[in-house]
């Protein structure tokens, strides 16, 4: 496995990239395992949720995602996995259907690292997709941080970035230094 460089959007030759639609994926295709591996690890290293191929310099409609576990804190202080993590690979996803109330929360993008914005999600959506193997695959009325994601990560894929959802660009701050505020010893 290997971590890939992500692109910025403040970066005008990354952006480029970015700002490209994505080219649908022939499948089956056993070399892209690899890429997948290589997609999670990349995402790992930037603690992200979710990473679209754009992303890495790939014009291909590929996204990954993964939703953490769900971890409880016991009385005593100790903590117990409740759910554990669940890892999403959409080939050339659809979002076929949305729904639900609009919802408006902060959203931020491994493409710029740090950097959050008020941005309106429908509550819920249902896509379709392919597997690794090219099996046709649905996802019916995904929503919570799962339905969040692919909206995100659908849209790198149709060359939209995060910032162009902003309604108010006054709600978009950088959060590095509030970060490293709080990671201050009292």
């Amino acid at each position: 496995m290997a971590t890939r460089r992500i692109l910025r959007i403040d970066n005008d030759d990354d952006k480029k990239i970015l700002k490209a639609h994505c080219r649908p994926v022939r499948l089956p295709d056993r070399t892209l395992k690899q890429l997948v591996a290589d997609m999670f690890e990349t995402m790992h290293a930037a603690n992200g949720v979710g990473l679209a191929a754009p992303q890495i310099g790939l014009p291909i409609q590929l996204c990954i995602i993964e939703i953490p576990a769900e971890v409880e804190e016991r009385e005593d202080g100790s903590e117990v996995e409740v759910a554990p993590a669940e890892q999403y690979v959409l080939f050339n996803p659809k979002i076929v259907k949305m729904g639900g109330e609009e919802l408006l929360r902060d959203e931020g993008c491994l493409s710029l690292p740090g950097w959050y914005g008020q941005v309106p999600r429908s509550a819920w959506v249902t896509v379709e997709f392919e597997d690794i193997n090219g099996k046709e695959r649905r996802l019916r009325k995904a929503g919570g941080l799962l339905g969040w994601a692919i909206q995100h990560e659908v849209d790198h894929l149709n060359g939209v970035l995060f910032t162009e959802r902003i309604r108010d660009l006054s709600t978009l701050r950088d959060i590095t230094n509030e970060r490293a505020l709080d990671n201050q010893p009292a």
